[in-house]
């Protein structure tokens, strides 16, 4: 009861600062056959509850990277290994990656595509379709690899200030128009597998449409959270009036703005000051946004290996106690840790990372995840190294343990 008050007391500043108010309802998407939608803090698919493990695979639907035998049997496998949800990219522009870009140029003009590229993101979603696999697409990332938002300010503007992709009009007119595009795409693979074609936005094969890859801001560019909240607010609105169909996520990594003595402890206290730019706790009221993410790298955040039981508070079970307050779901959306002794060796992680992702992945069940996503499980065989395993090792294992347990909660 205790922390009930403080929440109260937290989130009724938060929200009272930013100008934003809890809504009395959630705009959610109607529930139509083989759409996941949402339940106060849980996932519903076709009336049942839905709760997952997944994996994410950024470069499934870039063209030039793996096959496309190798992704439909990437797809099979995790299916088999009881996985629910594949996240990957939904974009690539040229010159940011190394293989054949679904965009070639951007201008105040409009936006040149490459349909060869597109048609493999056809094809990657039409895997997932076949193997009864749901997908997490985000539309751009913060940082600049396949397609980051510097990309799209640059080439519209020439200026190199990545915090005008949202806050400059005309990267938002074209931008916007682009998101229009994609989601009315036809998936042009769908005719030949299944005998129909399917714009993006009714395809029942994506769980959500997700805005951005960890949107925030340059470091110490905003404090408030305010920039990014009304950008989130706004593109997500935007989703809607084109897509009633899918929910919306933010992808957001979980960092909030401000320390509350009650409730946050100081350590690693960057993590919550508002460094980022990005308030979790105020995005929660997004009405548009339908389930909240957390991206969580303790090895990578430089917190050491004795402070996992602060991770499970303040990272796992803080985080999910804001969402579930909103009554929304929360998704552990990327998760894992490096086994490169040269990458934070000294925090204690590298040597036992199969050990400390079921911690993690305990904490995460313990706070009522509702889903949980590794980054990055690959079929045996692919090459791995730094956060990247395969099915078959240790850490694999720990991620089919993981779905046997969320598929056991149907």
């Amino acid at each position: 009861m205790t922390n009930s008050i403080n929440y109260r007391h937290v989130l009724a500043s938060a929200t009272m600062l930013l100008g934003i108010f809890a809504p009395q309802s959630k705009a959610q998407p109607a529930a139509r056959p083989g759409f996941v939608t949402t339940a106060g803090t849980h996932f519903v698919l076709d009336g049942q509850p839905f709760y997952f493990q997944g994996t994410n695979v950024a470069d499934f639907a870039i063209l030039g990277g793996r096959s496309e035998a190798d992704v439909y049997s990437a797809m099979q496998q995790y299916a088999a290994h009881g996985l629910r949800v594949v996240r990957f990219w939904g974009f690539s522009c040229k010159g940011a990656f190394y293989g054949q870009p679904m965009i070639d140029r951007v201008d105040a003009k409009g936006v040149q595509y490459n349909e060869d590229a597109l048609a493999r993101l056809d094809a990657t979603l039409d895997a997932a379709r076949a193997a009864g696999l749901k997908v997490i697409m985000p539309l751009v990332n913060f940082e600049p690899e396949y397609c980051g938002i510097n990309w799209w300010v640059k080439s519209i503007t020439g200026s190199d200030d990545k915090q005008q992709f949202y806050k400059d009009e005309r990267v938002s007119r074209v931008y916007k128009r682009h998101v229009a595009t994609l989601l009315n795409r036809v998936n042009t693979r769908y005719q030949s597998t299944i005998g129909k074609t399917i714009r993006y936005a009714d395809d029942p094969t994506f769980l959500s449409i997700e805005v951005m890859n960890e949107p925030h801001t340059q470091d110490g560019y905003d404090y408030s959270g305010i920039l990014v909240n009304r950008y989130l607010d706004d593109m997500s609105t935007y989703i809607r009036s084109i897509d009633p169909n899918h929910l919306i996520s933010s992808g957001e990594e979980g960092y909030k703005t401000s320390i509350d003595s009650k409730l946050d402890s100081y350590d690693h206290a960057w993590i919550s000051n508002g460094l980022k730019g990005v308030n979790f706790e105020a995005d929660i009221w997004l009405k548009n946004i339908d389930f909240m993410t957390t991206h969580t790298y303790p090895d990578n955040n430089d917190i050491h290996s004795w402070d996992m039981p602060w991770v499970a508070q303040n990272l796992v079970h803080r985080r999910a106690d804001l969402a579930h307050w909103a009554g929304k779901p929360i998704v552990m959306e990327e998760s894992g840790f490096n086994n490169d002794p040269n990458f934070h060796g000294s925090l204690g992680f590298y040597s036992n990372p199969s050990y400390w992702l079921r911690q993690l992945y305990d904490a995460a069940n313990a706070a009522d995840f509702a889903g949980t996503l590794i980054w990055q499980v690959f079929p045996s065989g692919w090459k791995t190294g730094g956060y990247d395993y395969t099915l078959d090792d240790s850490v694999g294992q720990v991620v089919t343990e993981q779905a046997r347990f969320m598929n056991s909660r149907r």
